[in-house]
């Protein structure tokens, strides 16, 4: 009588049970993944932020006044955006103070407004008296985060900036 031997292996359903583990262990993975990227471009774009921030008020601190609008941004003649050629005429103003202007991780098109979709840097500086401040004597920066969005305001302007009244902006006003 012959022996059957038998052969060892994985059954069909123990190769199953693997296939759905290491899927949803992938899964966990991408998305943990995709919030870590999400917060480190947010992180950049505070740290882009501040340099900019600083690099305004050396300009301040030597010509009295911040640098005014652009006058060619797709958004109007007081606003620069680092998403049309307007943010080369606010760098070329402060390269005596950064080197390079940053942009925005991601420098999708768009407003980052309320209900805007672009990812991108926009200064204003005032043309004309706003929230009792002479021409070239504020600023307002505006960036839309991907996380969690908070507005922030530096000084007493309580009007509506300039149709900015949006959580997913960041605002510095002097």
């Amino acid at each position: 009588m012959a022996m059957r031997t038998r052969s060892r292996g994985f059954t069909i359903v123990e190769l199953l049970i693997v296939i759905v583990v290491i899927a949803i262990l992938a899964a966990i993975t991408i998305v943990a993944f995709n919030g870590v990227q999400q917060r480190a471009r947010d992180s950049a774009r505070a740290t882009s932020l501040a340099a900019i921030t600083k690099a305004l008020e050396l300009y301040y601190a030597d010509n009295g006044q911040y640098p005014l609008g652009s006058g060619s941004s797709t958004i109007n003649g007081s606003w620069s955006t680092s998403a049309d050629a307007s943010w080369q005429n606010l760098a070329d103003q402060l390269r005596p103070y950064l080197a390079t202007l940053p942009v925005d991780p991601q420098g999708t098109p768009g407003v980052p407004g309320m209900s805007g979709s672009g990812y991108n840097f926009d200064y204003y500086g005032n043309r004309a008296s706003h929230c009792g401040s002479a021409v070239g004597q504020m600023y307002i920066l505006v960036y839309r985060r991907e996380g969690a969005q908070k507005s922030t305001y530096i000084g007493d302007c309580t009007a509506n900036i300039l149709n900015y009244a949006a959580a997913s902006n960041y605002r510095v006003a002097r």
